[in-house]
Parts: structure tokens; sequence; C-alpha cells
């Protein structure tokens, strides 16, 4: 049986893939988020403070776990999401990947020059990664369905 839209059109087998990748890619990385969470959480005396928990030391397997999810797997489900999108889709991904570009490209290195004549604090990378992500994803999710 073919899956059905509300409207009753059938769903094609892309679109099926790539609603299936996305959610692949959203699991993988909550996995990761909620892994993180149950390995800092702060157990007894001498334990990170939570505010601290993006720079508390990590039991090594664990960081070979997320290494191999983040730089393995994700990039396999990437590559293959790429291969299922149609060209709307890949349009939308790309000008968010160039705005993102464009937030490292210019982001870092007026913040490291900043940082460097005592204005602002120290580059954080994570806050460039966290933003390069932001940007990317909000102008793929406006040029995909504005």
């Amino acid at each position: 049986m073919t899956p059905m839209k509300r409207n009753d059109a059938p769903v094609a087998a892309s679109v099926r893939a790539n609603q299936r990748l996305l959610a692949a890619s959203g699991a993988l990385g909550g996995a990761i988020g909620v892994g993180l969470v149950l390995v800092l959480i702060p157990q007894g005396e001498g334990a990170p403070d939570m505010a601290d928990l993006l720079h508390a030391p990590l039991p090594a397997w664990f960081a070979i776990l997320v290494a191999l999810a983040w730089g393995v797997a994700l990039p396999l489900i990437a590559w293959r999401w790429q291969r299922v999108v149609d060209e709307h889709e890949r349009e939308a991904y790309r000008d968010g990947a160039v705005a993102g570009f464009y937030v490292m490209g210019a982001g870092a290195p007026v913040w490291w020059v900043l940082a460097r004549g005592g204005l602002v604090a120290e580059v954080d990378p994570i806050g460039l990664y966290v933003a390069t992500l932001a940007v990317t994803g909000i102008v793929w999710l406006y040029r995909k369905y504005a």
C-alpha cells in the first residue's frame, strides 16, 4: 500500500527517504545530546558545575563513541540525504550552507581580531559552531517553506 498525504496524493519514495533520513539525523543528534547530559550530570562532590558542562572532560569511551557518530554516521546520513532530495530542497540547503559559511568566514576572524584587541572574550569554537548551524538551519527552513 502506498502511503498517502492528507489530500490522498501518494507520497513519493524520495520524499519518504528524505523524511526518514532527517528523522535519523535528528535521532542521532538527540542521542548524542542525551548521552552528553547523562555522562556529564554532576554526581557527588568535585563534579563539574552545570554551567561548566561544555568544558568538562568526557570519558574516553564516550568521546570515541560520539566522535564516530558525528564523524562517520552523520556524514553518511547527510551523503545519502543529498542523493534523495529534490532540486528545491537541495537549493534551500545550498543557500543555508552558504549563509552559514559567511557566518564562519566573517564571524571567526572578526571575533578573533576583537579578542586580540581585548574587546571581547576569546573565540569560543562551540559558539561559532552553534551560530553557523543556526544560520544555516534558519535560511534552509526559510528557503524550503517560504
